[in-house]
């Protein structure tokens, strides 16, 4: 497990650089693809800085608000930024309202935008699971393959990097083979290869929360992947 990364004199913790350099790909990648979608890139990077910057902060305050006891008797550990000083779920809405209403506001597509940021986190989706290896939050199963490494004193299958190499073949398929006259089609063709990309790797996870004898990440993604193939099979293909 690697908590900190060497730059020269410096050591910075992994997983904010890992989160950091990801939103910075992520919005880059959605800039040049939105591009092809007619899109402003001023636009599209000034809407997700803004549904991140609010993200964050509800995600930070809602944190604070559950554990008001703990920051009472410590009220400097409110500007810590450490990543488990986050609640996801609240962040996340917070997000999606306020980029929605900037893109009423500025009168944007939400389909074209959507397509945009889709690819642009799928990109991001290949920093985070490298991050997710090099801080031990995915960790995989015992292995003897020729391809484990080295991981917690035993030879694992390197699940995180599993994901990653899928989230990359996923991108390069998107950006080749997508365009701009069907870009809900790219949202939908996103999401259903990251739940495929969940439904193979999550096998190799270890720990992994189960209902029943079956894992429940696999159980959803596969439910998701064929709810998705059904939207997607019937939309119309597009013409040039």
């Amino acid at each position: 497990m690697y908590p900190t990364l060497p730059f020269g004199p410096l050591s910075l913790p992994t997983a904010p650089f890992a989160i950091l350099l990801a939103a910075t790909l992520g919005l880059e990648i959605s800039g040049r693809y939105g591009r092809r979608l007619g899109l402003h890139v001023d636009d599209v990077w000034n809407t997700g800085l803004l549904a991140m910057l609010a993200g964050l902060l509800a995600a930070r305050l809602w944190n604070v608000a559950m554990l008001w006891p703990i920051y009472m008797d410590d009220p400097w550990l409110i500007l810590s930024l450490r990543p488990g000083g986050f609640a996801p779920w609240p962040g996340f809405v917070a997000a999606l309202v306020v980029g929605y209403a900037n893109l009423i506001r500025r009168a944007l597509d939400p389909v074209r935008m959507a397509a945009a940021y889709a690819v642009g986190a799928v990109a991001a989706g290949i920093i985070l699971s490298i991050g997710a290896y090099l801080t031990g939050s995915v960790v995989g199963l015992p292995s003897d393959q020729p391809w484990a490494l080295a991981y917690f004193g035993e030879l694992r299958h390197p699940a995180a990097l599993y994901q990653a190499l899928g989230m990359w073949l996923l991108f390069v398929a998107l950006w080749l083979r997508t365009g701009p006259l069907q870009p809900g089609r790219t949202v939908l063709l996103a999401a259903l290869g990251y739940s495929l990309i969940r439904l193979v790797t999550d096998a190799f996870v270890e720990d992994a929360a189960l209902i029943g004898t079956f894992r429940a990440s696999q159980l959803a993604a596969l439910a998701a992947a064929l709810a998705l193939s059904l939207l997607l099979a019937r939309r119309p293909t597009a013409t040039a």
